[in-house]
């Protein structure tokens, strides 16, 4: 089981940390920050004072109820992860985890390694890894989100059809089923025989009184009057 996950700079700043497994305290983020420069110190004594020439300092703390395993890059950046005692090898989890960061982070151009990591994929593909290997996951809001773009609309029904056929040829002139007049006034619509089917739209009629002709106004005939031609 999975309980944390931190990321620390070469600085030993702490650029990401998240907690997968219910029921742990709580820690403000100032003791955030002393956890990660104190085991960033610890980290470079032991490499001093240990009896192996070149040795990379601590890889695994442990204790009756959780390992702190530590991962270091050759850049200096390393990656903590909190466990259970009885989780078996994690050396392919931390391998793992060192790949989707440098997919989505490392190779992020507006991602700078020794900020804070602020990325929705690095959190939902970490959130898969820590899954697949177990634990109690707590679903934060980045995978509600992720969750909630997969929800598709709704297939519109032959009733909606009818509903938004209906307020069109009403909109336009024709008859409502309803009221028996349109909004801007002449025209008729004729149902069909059946729900669902579109109604048939007219064009409009003339209002009655308008001086309005159907037919295209007549032009003068320029030849005949001579109008500008100097005649």
């Amino acid at each position: 089981m999975i309980f944390s996950i931190y990321i620390i700079n070469k600085a030993g700043g702490l650029v990401y940390n998240r907690d997968y497994s219910e029921g742990l305290s709580k820690l403000t983020s100032n003791e955030y920050l002393v956890l990660a420069g104190t085991f960033h110190g610890v980290h470079a004594i032991t490499s001093k004072i240990s009896p192996v020439p070149g040795s990379s300092g601590i890889e695994m703390l442990e204790t009756d109820s959780f390992r702190i395993h530590c991962f270091q890059t050759l850049t200096g950046t390393k990656f903590l992860l909190v466990t259970d005692p009885q989780q078996p090898t994690i050396d392919h989890t931390m391998k793992k985890i060192y790949e989707i960061y440098s997919d989505y982070c490392v190779k992020n151009p507006f991602q700078n390694p020794e900020m804070p990591i602020r990325s929705e994929q690095f959190d939902v593909h970490l959130m898969k890894l820590v899954k697949s290997v177990g634990g109690l996951v707590i679903l934060h809001s980045n995978a509600v989100a992720a969750a909630a773009s997969t929800i598709t609309a709704p297939t519109p029904t032959a009733t909606t059809a009818a509903a938004v056929s209906n307020a069109a040829s009403y909109l336009l002139g024709g008859s409502n089923t309803s009221t028996g007049s349109g909004a801007l006034g002449g025209g008729s619509t004729t149902p069909s025989s059946h729900a669902g089917s579109p109604a048939i739209i007219s064009s409009p009629a003339p209002v009655a009184g308008s001086n309005v002709s159907s037919a295209p106004p007549t032009l003068p005939n320029i030849a005949s009057t001579g109008l500008g031609l100097g005649v």
